[in-house]
């Protein structure tokens, strides 16, 4: 019900758009449009001076607010309230308001800097100051939004830390600071004092003092039928090759599995319950989000007839005879590798936040498997990230890291191929009902 009330007001609002002369899109899922907006020939004062536009995106957010997307710049802005605007110039009035009370605190933040003999600059044309600390690792940088206020930068001392909140983010140095260097000074030792506190608040550990390993990713496979469940040997070669290993005794058990989880790989027995197991392969293809995730099957012995069907339903493999587990764990890995696009994607705009973030990114793509992050952040490590769903009225808590990175777009700020590495409790079977939501067309 709150979804079919969500895409009726988001309907309204897209035939309002449409009646001010904008194009306006329903994204998937019918939770928000995505609003091209033409602009007059008024220049937006930037830090880098005048500069003209033509048009600019936003989203909505709700029924009542929107979110600028494009350009770069007007991603920073916060959200416009938009319900009582009656037409296009009006809108674009609002967005002008807002970057102009931006650029205000920008300019009084500038004037503070200034005083101090701090020298600034806007990173990639963004409204906020950026400027150096004096650290070893020089892309460890302060930023300045607000006048007295301090952005702690997440590279440098805090690298690798993880954050409450923003009041541990935002630094407030004392009034006493006259100069560039009294600045510097108090920014870099709080750095220091709150790196002391997080290593001293980490558990300690038996083998706190051996060097740490290398991060590795752990590939979710699932192991589909009666006698492939109770290998145990099957499935301890399976976690030593790399794999977290579920299993499921027949056909409708790997499917509710995947209504819970997304695995990236199957092993399944050629023959399931009362049917082939190559059935199983067009079944997990019509799940929300599948595409094609790689099924081996695995048969006692040679049959051609079940061969064929393996082929025919597009298996990874077809395998017969006894099976040992270090060459099957072998063989799935290579299976695992292959570059194929196992996920569907979907247009969606979520809000992410992560420790650090000066302002949260937008999702320009979801899918079970990760997102693709629109922040003019300069750089993501793998870190913990709160995906926000505000029609579930959920923040779900998820592990994930970059794999790829895009240059700005035309008509977006930098964005982030982000894979998923694991859910809090939970979570996962929350994102993958949203993505089912998602998935179902829009009336």
């Amino acid at each position: 019900m709150a979804q079919a009330e969500e895409l009726r007001r988001q309907q309204i609002l897209q035939r309002r758009f449409q009646a001010m002369g904008l194009e306006a899109g329903l994204l998937a899922g019918g939770r928000s449009l995505l609003v091209t907006l033409p602009v007059g020939p008024e220049p937006f004062e930037t830090p880098q001076g005048a500069r003209r536009l033509r048009a600019l995106r936003f989203y909505t957010v709700g029924h009542d607010r929107i979110k600028c997307l494009a350009p770069l710049a007007l991603f920073h802005v916060p959200l416009v309230r938009i319900l009582d605007c009656e037409n296009a110039r009006q809108l674009e009035a609002r967005v002008r308001t807002a970057w102009r009370e931006r650029m205000h605190g920008l300019a009084r933040t500038r004037r503070w800097l200034d005083g101090l003999g701090v020298t600034a600059e806007a990173p990639a044309g963004a409204p906020q100051w950026s400027f150096p600390l004096g650290l070893e690792d020089a892309r460890a940088r302060g930023l300045a939004i607000e006048p007295h206020q301090v952005v702690l930068p997440s590279r440098g001392p805090l690298s690798g830390m993880v954050l409450t909140g923003a009041e541990e983010r935002v630094f407030e140095p004392d009034r006493g600071c006259s100069t560039a260097i009294d600045l510097e000074l108090a920014v870099t030792a709080r750095l220091e004092a709150l790196a002391r506190e997080k290593r001293r608040d980490r558990p300690r550990r038996i083998d706190a003092d051996l060097p740490a390993p290398r991060l590795v990713r752990l590939v979710p496979a699932l192991v589909v039928g009666a006698r492939l469940a109770a290998d145990r040997a099957l499935h301890e070669a399976l976690r030593r090759r790399g794999f977290t290993v579920e299993s499921a005794r027949g056909a409708s058990e790997a499917m509710q599995a995947f209504r819970e989880r997304t695995f990236e790989v199957v092993l399944a027995e050629a023959r399931l319950d009362r049917g082939d197991g190559s059935e199983l392969i067009p079944a997990l293809r019509e799940l929300p989000g599948i595409l094609d995730v790689p099924v081996a099957l695995v048969d006692d012995r040679p049959r051609e007839g079940r061969r064929s069907a393996a082929d025919a339903a597009g298996a990874a493999a077809y395998w017969a005879g006894p099976l040992e587990g270090p060459a099957a764990a072998d063989a799935l890995a290579e299976i695992a590798a292959t570059d194929r696009r196992r996920f569907a994607r979907y247009e969606q705009a979520l809000s992410i936040s992560w420790a650090g973030c000066p302002a949260p990114g937008v999702t320009a793509s979801v899918g079970r498997g990760g997102v693709f992050l629109r922040t003019p952040a300069p750089a993501l490590v793998r870190q913990r990230f709160a995906f926000h769903l505000p029609d579930h009225g959920a923040t779900l808590q998820v592990d994930a890291e970059p794999i790829y990175r895009l240059p700005a777009a035309a008509l977006g700020p930098d964005g982030f191929g982000l894979r998923f590495c694991g859910f809090e409790p939970g979570a996962e079977r929350t994102w993958i009902d949203y993505l089912a939501e998602v998935a179902t067309p829009a009336a």
